[in-house]
């Protein structure tokens, strides 16, 4: 998987199910994607959610994930610690939380790619995940062409032996199970119940980032959310 700012519950839901964790950076970075932002409540409940966002250097339309630089200039950590601040009122772990990202930001790296896969390091630890997280871009693989975009996965798989890839539901569509079978590599699918929590507000906003999770439940309770029975594989 990309490595995603902060993501929702079904990315470590996924993460904890798997063996290993290879954090695909060496690929072309897509504007209004998850790798670079997120989204928490917003202290508006009609506007439901707003963004978090980590503000990119110049870049060119195909470079990479793992080539491209945070916009030094720009004071991201406190505009986002501000935008969280919302939470202050309403959520019983907000300290907490609001301590744990200060520990993530609390970092010179200026590289997209580097400190994300970082802060999805700390947050994997912090919320009880042991899984081994590999940077793509370190490995070497060696892959050769790719025609299609479900082949990375395939290529990545087979250059590590890896014997089954899951992959979230969503993106079912640009795979082709019969390129796996012919790898001898299974291919499932992980479809996340996304279960409702407290969030003192009238209706329920699903899929937010982790962060939203860390700030209305305690630490110890988060497993329940890594738990099989909020999700199934396909």
């Amino acid at each position: 998987m990309q490595p995603y700012f902060f993501p929702y519950i079904g990315y470590f839901q996924l993460m904890n199910t798997v063996d290993l964790w290879v954090a695909f950076d060496d690929t072309q970075f897509v504007d209004k994607g998850w790798v670079n932002r997120n989204r928490v409540l917003h202290p508006e409940e009609d506007k439901a959610w707003q963004f978090i966002t980590l503000p990119l250097s110049k870049r060119g339309q195909f470079d990479k994930i793992c080539d491209i630089s945070l916009k030094s200039e720009i004071d991201w950590r406190s505009q986002i610690l501000g935008k969280l601040s919302s939470y202050k009122r309403k959520a019983p772990f907000y300290n907490q939380t609001v301590e744990f990202v200060r520990d993530c930001f609390d970092s010179d790296e200026t590289n997209l790619s580097r400190l994300v896969i970082k802060i999805l390091k700390k947050t994997a630890a912090y919320i009880g995940i042991s899984t081994t997280i590999e940077i793509q871009s370190d490995l070497n693989l060696g892959i050769d062409a790719v025609h299609h975009p479900g082949q990375w996965a395939l290529k990545i798989c087979d250059a590590i032996k890896a014997s089954e890839y899951i992959n979230p539901i969503g993106g079912q569509e640009i795979f082709k199970t019969e390129e796996f079978d012919a790898f001898n590599i299974k291919l499932s699918f992980l479809k996340s119940k996304l279960t409702p929590y407290n969030q003192h507000r009238t209706s329920f906003v699903p899929a937010l980032s982790i962060l939203d999770i860390l700030m209305f439940n305690e630490q110890n309770e988060i497993s329940t959310f890594l738990s099989n029975d909020n999700y199934e594989i396909l």
